[in-house]
């Protein structure tokens, strides 16, 4: 087998590169030359300038996102605690309408019919209504009807 030459180098051992001469009077000068050409340019350009206008959008963007975001923030808060509120709201009101009804219902069971018949028909001298005073209605507003007692056969 033919012997290859490669420019890689295998293993650890790294190849030993010898060092350019630097004493070469004609090297130093093209290099100091070249220096001295640099910092000239360098000098004789102008700093780049921070473009004013640029600066200017670039703030009016940023501060416009900021009051944008702070005021969705804001209304975002204000929602939830309008919703809570709402909520708080309803359930007094659920409860205020339990404590009417028991209310109602109270007042209706306590007062006694058979005690206002009697005074109004004994002491008071009045009579049963007729057939013919008696008007009957329908009630839009329910559909139910209670019922205290028996209804008398006569």
């Amino acid at each position: 087998m033919a012997r290859q030459t490669t420019p890689y180098v295998y293993g650890s051992a790294a190849r030993q590169v010898a060092p350019r001469p630097y004493n070469n009077e004609e090297e130093i000068r093209r290099r100091q030359r070249e220096r001295r050409d640099y910092r000239k340019r360098q000098r004789t350009q102008p700093k780049p300038k921070l473009d004013k206008v640029a600066l200017l959008l670039t703030f009016i963007t940023f501060a416009s996102v900021m009051v944008v975001g702070i005021i969705y923030l804001h209304l975002q808060f204000q929602s939830t605690y309008l919703s809570k509120n709402v909520v708080r709201l309803q359930s007094e009101v659920v409860d205020m309408e339990k404590e009417n009804t028991a209310a109602a219902m109270e007042l209706e069971n306590s007062v006694d019919l058979d005690a206002i018949y009697k005074k109004a028909t004994k002491e008071l001298g009045m009579k049963e209504a007729t057939s013919d005073q008696v008007y009957t209605y329908e009630s839009k507003k329910s559909t139910q009807v209670r019922q205290h007692s028996d209804i008398p056969t006569e």
